[in-house]
């Protein structure tokens, strides 16, 4: 690796500035990219500007000019440095300079922060700590790759166990620990680990699997690699960078089979030496075995049984798509059902769930044989899943993409709604009255204690028999949270009787009106919701009803016609009831 060095001393590299300059607010982009070199450094040129209002425009006098031109210098360093970084995570970074990795990726995240908060004296400190911790790295990693490490385990969880040499014993394994050649690796039930090369190889180890580095050599003039891993037992997914693939000589063995890997990606399952399944999703294996050989391409596996040939590779069972609107979805409960597409010719589907997107810490795995699954005990937060579908041989196919599945708390009670009632009271002159409304999907629903089925959208519709007397309906939503909501309905009856009961402004013989002066006016008390309407000759008047139901109309005298109320009911769009008049 060629040696990067950084100067932080930028006062003696300052040429003489200008007495100040001044520019319009216009043109800050322009001159921060003239000043700085990046557009992105804007607020630190405002940290040093003072600003006209009058003219909206800016000044930077000839301290500030100077000051910026020191950061100018540095910011330029920090560029040049997060260039170097990534030559440093190709270089084994992550392996051998964990910690110090660590401290400069907070650097560069605090730099960006004060940077954007305009904090010269905060943003030169930080800097300059970045630049220190990538030449840490740089040296770190040189002293360290004369070493004879080759795999970190960068993940476990459970019961993992590592063995030093071919003989050496198994002891309990720690993160963060090295493994060389020679070295295994061993979990137990509900266990997983990940072991990192240094050169960009990943392998992910299922729970019950051995796995043995029984030669992994680094040729440090062009970091060549000669890799040979065996899967004793279990199962491991193996991922290879594109470097990785180009450079590495990859022996892989599982059982009785010898595989030469050019494949970014691979599946490997292994009963001892009796039966090994091997799924390849990228570039080719050369599979040999028993004097036979088969090469797999892209989404292609094949069986290797002990004592006989592999067999001719079959293609990989294509990806289930989950039955989401979306790649995302969120969940307010513990359980939730997963349904997704079947695929033709599949004898069972995976479901794996991991708290990271890379599926390369503790995962959780199901294996359902329908295209439905129940999951259950979800933990709040955020989890990643995705699901292959398994053929007749067993070998796992494609994988689906990976889903987000966002498990938040719910703290709120279902809502209750009812088409058409604006209050929770109901006056109807039906003898049947239909009810419905939605809550949630998913949520348990009651009408007086009695469980009422909604449909897919949380729809519910109830036919009530309307009674002689006021009704009441407790309608109650539980939802999978536990958190409920009722609302208290009440249906009246209405009364006939009661409607066509009002009086007159004027004598009344039966159904003649004797009115004594030029209005005739009635008024009454019926029920809140209905509409009074009088026809008198070519007049006509209506009226609703106040929240108690009482109403007052009134017309102008015309004697010797007729004169008629019609009592409706709004909420019903039904007449009540009519009353008929003769005017004298």
């Amino acid at each position: 690796m060629k040696r990067f060095f950084f100067l932080i001393i930028f006062a003696a590299a300052v040429t003489l500035s200008p007495a100040q300059v001044s520019f319009p607010s216009g043109q800050l982009n322009a001159k921060c990219i003239d000043l700085t070199g990046d557009a992105a450094a804007w607020p630190v040129i405002l940290s040093f500007s003072v600003r006209d209002e009058a003219s909206n425009s800016f000044t930077l006098s000839k301290d500030a000019l100077v000051q910026i031109k020191k950061f100018s210098l540095l910011h330029g360093k920090v560029r040049e440095g997060k260039l170097f970084f990534a030559k440093l995570l190709k270089a084994g970074a992550r392996v051998f300079a964990p910690e110090e990795l660590q401290r400069a990726i907070s650097y560069s995240s605090e730099y960006g922060t004060q940077i954007q908060s305009g904090n010269f004296t905060e943003l030169t400190r930080v800097g300059g700590l970045y630049l220190r911790s990538l030449e840490l790295i740089r040296k770190e990693i040189e002293q360290k790759r004369n070493e004879n490490i080759d795999a970190l385990i960068a993940e476990k969880n459970g019961d993992v166990n590592k063995r030093k040499g071919f003989l050496g014993e198994w002891n309990a394994a720690q993160k963060g620990e090295m493994l060389a050649q020679a070295d295994g690796i061993r979990t137990g039930d509900a266990s997983f680990a990940q072991l990192a090369f240094t050169d960009g190889v990943e392998v992910m180890v299922d729970p019950n699997s051995t796995v043995v580095i029984r030669e992994s050599k680094m040729d440090k003039l062009d970091q060549s690699v000669r890799r040979d891993i065996a899967l004793v037992k279990g199962s491991l997914l193996t991922k290879l960078t594109e470097s990785a693939k180009e450079r590495n000589n990859f022996t892989f063995q599982a059982g009785t089979s010898e595989s030469q890997v050019r494949s970014g990606k691979f599946w490997a399952s292994a009963v001892e030496e009796r039966r090994v399944k091997l799924s390849n999703y990228d570039g080719t294996m050369d599979v040999s075995a028993n004097k036979g050989k088969v090469q797999l391409k892209m989404n292609e596996g094949t069986i290797v049984e002990k004592g006989k040939k592999p067999l001719p590779p079959v293609p990989l069972l294509p990806s289930p798509q989950l039955a989401w609107s979306g790649i995302d979805s969120v969940i307010y409960s513990d359980n939730f059902i997963l349904r997704w597409s079947a695929i033709a010719n599949s004898a069972g589907y995976k479901i794996e769930l991991c708290k990271t997107k890379e599926f390369n810490t503790a995962s959780k795995s199901f294996s359902p044989p329908q295209t439905t699954f129940r999951l259950e005990n979800i933990d709040l937060g955020l989890v990643y899943v995705r699901l292959t579908a398994v053929d007749k041989f067993g070998l796992r196919g494609m994988e689906s993409p990976v889903y987000k599945l966002m498990r938040v708390e719910d703290k709120l009670s279902p809502a209750i709604y009812v088409n058409g009632w604006d209050t929770d009271r109901r006056y109807t002159a039906l003898s049947k009255l239909t009810v419905s409304g939605s809550t949630e999907a998913d949520a348990s629903f009651t009408v007086n204690g009695k469980i009422v089925s909604l449909d897919q959208n949380g729809v519910f519709t109830l036919g009530i028999a309307v009674e002689q007397s006021e009704k009441q309906l407790t309608l109650k939503s539980t939802d999978r949270s536990g958190n409920s909501r009722e609302r208290l309905l009440s249906i009246v009856p209405i009364d006939s009787n009661r409607v066509i009961t009002f009086d007159w402004n004027c004598p009344v013989e039966g159904t003649i009106l004797i009115p004594a002066t030029g209005e005739i006016s009635a008024r009454g008390t019926a029920y809140p919701s209905m509409r009074i309407t009088v026809r008198h000759g070519e007049q006509e008047s209506s009226v609703k009803t106040d929240s108690q139901g009482n109403w007052a109309i009134s017309v102008q005298h015309k004697k010797g016609i007729q004169l008629t109320l019609v009592f409706e009911s709004i909420s019903d769009n039904i007449i009540v009831a009519t009353k008929t008049y003769r005017v004298e």
